[in-house]
């Protein structure tokens, strides 16, 4: 059966933002899921193309009347995914990347079993410490400078890494232009 809904997922700091908005760029007519957040922007992150910036009354309103795919509390933030646009894609049989975490990317599958396919981005290195030390390398170029953060978001490394068996393809990403490109393939066998 052909997908429609494509769950990229991967430890915070792996690449999975960058990989999704350069797979858009080659492909300009598949969709992007845009997540809701509670957590503040970054720096050049726009409202409604990166993120839909909620605060936490509205996010609760959100979940109270089950508009939300999934949602979880990530890093101290609540994040989640809009059933809506989700289903528009299916019926109007779009495209539609997800950049999202591994729990959430586990509730699509189990949500869309037929509809999805899931790829796992792993961050390089030769064992454990050296892909948490690169992680955390990466975190702190994209400015997260906060050290409680960083080691929240190392420490949940571990349990992620655990779950890329259960996606359908997993790849290092260890040259950003090659893992694009395998993926951007890999999507395309399964359009």
């Amino acid at each position: 059966m052909k997908k429609k809904l494509f769950v990229l997922s991967a430890p915070s700091g792996t690449g999975k933002t960058s990989v999704c908005k350069e797979l858009l760029k080659i492909n300009p007519k598949w969709k992007f899921s845009i997540s809701a957040t509670t957590r503040a922007p970054r720096p050049k992150e726009i409202e409604g193309k990166d993120y839909i910036f909620l605060d936490d009354s509205k996010f609760k309103h959100y979940i109270q009347f089950g508009d939300f795919l999934e949602w979880e509390w990530v890093h101290g933030n609540k994040y989640g995914t809009l059933l809506e646009p989700i289903e528009d894609a299916i019926d109007k049989n779009e495209t539609m990347l997800l950049d999202i975490d591994f729990k959430g990317g586990l509730s699509v599958i189990e949500e869309f079993p037929d509809e999805t396919y899931s790829i796992f981005l792993e961050p390089p290195g030769e064992n454990m410490e050296d892909k948490l030390m690169i992680l955390e390398e990466r975190l702190m170029a994209r400015g997260e400078t906060n050290s409680t953060l960083i080691k929240q978001r190392l420490k949940r490394f571990h349990v992620e890494i655990e779950y890329k068996e259960k996606f359908d393809f997993s790849i290092v990403n260890d040259d950003f232009k090659k893992v694009v490109k395998k993926i951007d393939a890999k999507i395309k066998e399964n359009l």
